[in-house]
């Protein structure tokens, strides 16, 4: 009779000064942990922070239910959705996992709900659930700003996007993302680019823990950007195709001016037909142009050699340190 060995969710959390904060998180994580039918391992992601954790992480000593927590040292601060890439590249690398779940640090993605996620995945050896915001705890200003995000998200690549970080993959779905140059850039869009099938499960947004949200108005407004340039080669299509339009437009229009000038000299003020026919033609070509010379530099960086996370986070890794270990701690 063989004793099936209990499977392991490592949980990788993106951290930058926000020790209080991860401490408040780890005990929370702690409190979940055995309803979860898995044995859970924690990767905290030190995204090159300032601060010392040295005496903040005071909830270790009174861990009960996780196996491991460890803070993954990174060599500079790389950006919050880059430390999420080396945080899961050394996740996949270890080969220790079943599972993967990715969520940030301040609170804002509640531990509690992670059985929820787990249960979405309905038995299936391979799965993607993410956590769809359904409420947001943030300001006015901010909440305006990310529906301002969302919508010209969908605008300028026509998919519309949901999700933030929160997100449950399994090993082998997990192995497939790390591959993808996208995952440098940012997360959610790499998953939606990923083609994996995902699954929504949507959830509240949690209140901050402790301090102030990093994200400012400028750090969105990057997020924002580094999401939609997931989508480059889209959003290039669509504006040759969208000069395409404007240019058949100048034709009517041009067309049309002269035909006034030519047979309804009464109506036309000498020179406006040749000056709104000649700008007209301009702004095209500029537009025509600049939208060919964008897209064949987006074709000729396709020969060069692209990032790819599973092997070029390598360099930013400076240690792994296990702050806990309850095989040791017993």
């Amino acid at each position: 009779m063989t004793i099936e060995t209990p499977k392991r969710l490592r949980i990788v959390i993106p951290v930058f000064n926000d020790w209080e904060s991860l401490n408040i998180l780890l005990r929370e994580l702690d409190a979940v942990a055995p309803a979860l039918p898995y044995r859970v391992v924690v990767s905290a992601v030190d995204d090159g922070s300032i601060q010392s954790s040295e005496g903040m992480l005071t909830s270790v000593e009174h861990l009960q239910s996780l196996e491991e927590v460890e803070i993954v040292r990174l060599s500079t601060n790389v950006g919050h959705q880059r430390a999420i890439a080396c945080g899961l590249c050394l996740a996949c690398d270890t080969a220790d996992m079943d599972a993967v779940l990715i969520m940030d640090s301040d609170g804002e993605d509640p531990p509690q709900t992670i059985p929820e996620l787990l249960a979405a995945t309905s038995g299936k050896k391979d799965f993607c659930v993410v956590g769809a915001r359904r409420k947001r705890s943030e300001n006015f200003t901010f909440r305006m700003s990310y529906i301002i995000y969302k919508n010209v998200f969908k605008a300028v690549t026509g998919k519309r996007i949901g999700h933030g970080n929160f997100s449950l993959l399994s090993a082998g779905y997990a192995s497939r993302l790390v591959m993808l140059p996208d995952l440098w850039n940012n997360l959610a869009a790499a998953l939606m680019r990923s083609r994996l099938p995902i699954h929504q499960v949507f959830i509240d947004r949690g209140t901050r823990y402790a301090g102030k949200s990093k994200m400012n108005f400028t750090s969105l407004i990057v997020h924002g950007f580094s999401a939609i340039s997931v989508y480059a080669d889209t959003i290039f299509v669509r504006l040759l195709l969208a000069t395409l339009v404007g240019a058949g437009i100048t034709v009517v229009a041009s067309t049309t001016a002269i035909l006034l000038r030519l047979f309804v000299p009464a109506y036309a003020t000498p020179g406006w037909a040749t000056t709104v026919t000649f700008s007209l033609i301009i702004i095209v070509l500029q537009a025509f142009f600049t939208s060919l010379t964008s897209l064949l530099s987006l074709l000729n960086n396709r020969v060069q050699r692209l990032i790819l996370p599973i092997v070029d986070y390598k360099p930013y890794v400076r240690t792994v340190e296990k702050i806990f270990s309850r095989t040791q701690s017993a």
